[in-house]
């Protein structure tokens, strides 16, 4: 009888947390397929009466191209995972698996950076992207994303690390390998699901990033990503909703695409056991 409590408890709390985070999902993509102008129409209706595409062709067409803000997501995001995994996986390689003073203490400054505010270094970073002569371009937006990544990215990857066998290495280094072709013939595979799991977050956080975004692309459409550039739709056609659902709907599918692809090696890689040192 307990059991079937406990297991009817766990059913209730999972359907109402998975309620609780696609009912916004769903009524986003119910107000893209309304026709503009009927998004606050009463009553409210599970299900719009027409179902129209206008929107979606109005923010994909000359008066928006969204498709470029996303594709500039996904030029962003994609140089942000492989700048942040390379960075974060070095770093975790030798916190976890060298023998050096005030390894954990590095660990240590190393999230205490990570869990710095944003606003705290926008302004900062502003100035130094200024002085770079990066200002408005993508490399702009990549570098400091980068930096902002390696925190979370560097602790998933050590804790992969540091549950791996140090035979491994030792058979590694009889054999004459050097240390570089060590970690990335033989660590790096074995650390995959840590990689994967650091790397679909990095993927999804620079993703979904739009302070910094927004204050380095300076408003011009050659380095908007796709949160700015659905933000200035409400500026300039005043909270026309049924296009800024379409614009959100249309810049979620990479990402939904990537959670279907890599899902389980999320869920493996925050799994997996606490840091050993």
């Amino acid at each position: 009888m307990r059991r079937f409590l406990h297991l009817m408890a766990s059913l209730v709390v999972t359907a109402a947390v998975a309620v609780f985070s696609l009912l916004p999902l769903y009524w986003i993509v119910l107000t893209s397929l309304k026709r503009p102008g009927t998004e606050f129409r009463l009553p409210l209706r599970p299900w719009p009466a027409e179902v129209s595409l206008e929107s979606y062709r109005t923010v994909l067409g000359p008066g928006f191209e969204v498709q470029h803000a996303i594709r500039n997501s996904l030029i962003v995001s994609s140089a942000v995972t492989v700048g942040a995994l390379l960075l974060a996986g070095l770093a975790a390689y030798a916190i976890a698996r060298l023998r050096f003073r005030y390894r954990v203490q590095s660990l240590a400054l190393i999230q205490l950076a990570g869990m710095t505010p944003p606003i705290v270094v926008i302004a900062p970073t502003f100035v130094l992207i200024r002085s770079l002569g990066l200002l408005s371009t993508l490399p702009g937006l990549i570098l400091p994303n980068i930096a902002y990544s390696i925190p979370l990215s560097t602790w998933l990857i050590a804790s992969y690390f540091a549950n791996l066998p140090f035979d491994l290495e030792d058979a590694a280094q009889t054999d004459g390998w050097p240390p570089w072709q060590v970690f990335f013939r033989v660590m790096l595979p074995l650390a995959a699901p840590g990689f994967f799991s650091a790397g679909v977050l990095v993927f999804l956080g620079s993703w979904g990033e739009f302070m910094l975004a927004l204050t380095v692309s300076m408003g011009l459409p050659e380095a908007q990503t796709a949160p700015v550039a659905i933000m200035g739709f409400t500026q300039a056609f005043q909270l026309q909703w049924a296009w800024v659902s379409a614009g959100i709907v249309l810049s979620l599918l990479p990402v939904i695409a990537l959670v279907l692809l890599f899902q389980r090696a999320v869920v493996q890689g925050l799994t997996t056991g606490a840091v050993r040192y």
